[in-house]
């Protein structure tokens, strides 16, 4: 009986060892696995410009100008009800502000090219206590795009450096192909059709981070 006894303990102490070895792998290697792929990247060395030139056209323009909806709609939807709207047609990066893609038109009411942050103040068709603003640069502070997109996902890359330089990528293509070619000459009372993307971190003040406008003359 008492060999039973023994060998009973000897194999259930076996079964704890052997589940606490799984464990401490796991945690500690299982997780740092990585693709092919991934460490084809590492040795190479990421290249935020050649990942932004390859889905700039194919994917973040069409993807904005196809997925999304009109500013006062979010925005009604925002006031009205702030998590259920950012659960629904929201997107962050981990815990951060939720962005939204947006498209709409507007008066602009003023340009301001005093800050670095510049903006052009927009007059929707629907009144808000909040400002609404284009931003211009040539700082765009905000990662809307990047964010809103949607299938730009922080866990997709090595590191946060990587993640951050993707967003900076594309705010260099926001200001050099779609707000680098506007005429902002006499550009207050003029009407602006934009798509692009906002992120929704205060209530007083909207900025659009524009990836397409045409002014209607």
């Amino acid at each position: 009986m008492l060999n039973r006894i023994f060998t009973n303990n000897t194999v259930l102490l076996s079964s704890v060892l052997i589940a606490a070895l799984f464990f401490i792998y796991s945690y500690f290697f299982a997780s740092v696995i990585r693709t092919i792929d991934e460490d084809e990247l590492i040795k190479k060395g990421f290249d935020p410009v050649s990942y932004v030139d390859k889905i700039w056209d194919s994917k973040i323009l069409p993807t904005i100008r196809n997925d999304s909806e009109e500013i006062t709609f979010i925005l009604d939807e925002l006031f009205a009800n702030k998590e259920i709207t950012e659960e629904k047609y929201g997107s962050r990066s981990g815990t951060g502000s939720y962005s939204f893609m947006v498209k709409g038109s507007g008066k602009i009411t003023k340009l301001n090219t005093k800050s670095r942050v510049g903006t052009l103040a927009l007059e929707l068709d629907k009144k808000y206590d909040a400002q609404i603003f284009i931003t211009i640069g040539p700082v765009i502070k905000k990662d809307s795009v990047r964010d809103a997109v949607k299938f730009i996902q922080f866990n997709d890359f090595v590191n946060q450096l990587d993640f951050a330089e993707v967003s900076r990528i594309i705010k260099t293509r926001v200001l050099n192909e779609v707000i680098g070619p506007l005429n902002i000459k006499d550009i207050e009372g003029k009407t602006i059709d934009f798509e692009g993307a906002i992120t929704f971190d205060r209530k007083d003040k909207i900025f659009i981070t524009p990836t397409n406008l045409k002014l209607i003359e």
